[in-house]
């Protein structure tokens, strides 16, 4: 298969992971008190809830960047619940970041980050694997899956969290 562990193509993984822990430090900071004026968007959070939902997606996105470094085979499975997870990232800044913004003319926390760092890294990293032949079919189902999954263990885990951590 085509291989993609350039010092590029490493460097550009971990300094996602970088921005992706800095979007999640900012969302940790400001995001569940602006979730409380932002009903139509984010059901109330609770910030021990969030930081432990933060907490394991964060963890998730490492162990699954280091499995698709350590497999580092383009088009196979791991590649793509990768390329899903960067996507979903990228996503991120538009949904609900950006609209967010627009529609409750208030700052969503996270956005800048997403902005600045999650979008182009995600669209960079993307396009390399996409330049590399990756079928990009499997890529968008992807991406639409990995986002379902994360989204759906949203809820679960602000649960677990509340139960968990009491301060």
């Amino acid at each position: 298969g085509i291989y993609m562990n350039d010092i590029i193509t490493i460097a550009l993984k971990f300094i996602f992971l970088l921005g992706f822990t800095i979007h999640n430090l900012e969302e940790s900071v400001w995001l569940p008190e602006w979730s409380k004026h932002a009903k139509k968007f984010h059901k109330p959070v609770e910030r021990n809830q969030f930081i432990f939902a933060v907490i394991i997606v964060t963890i998730l996105g490492y162990l699954i960047t280091v499995v698709e470094i350590i497999n580092n085979n383009p088009g196979s499975v791991f590649s793509y619940i990768y390329l899903g997870f960067i996507g979903m990232m990228g996503l991120n800044t538009i949904l609900p970041h950006l609209a967010a913004t627009i529609l409750l003319k208030k700052y969503a926390p996270g956005l800048i980050t997403a902005l600045l760092l999650n979008l182009p890294l995600s669209i960079i990293i993307i396009s390399r694997y996409i330049n590399a032949g990756i079928n990009v079919y499997f890529l968008i189902i992807a991406i639409l899956v990995v986002t379902g999954i994360v989204l759906s263990l949203l809820k679960p885990l602000f649960k677990f969290g509340e139960k968990i951590i009491k301060y």
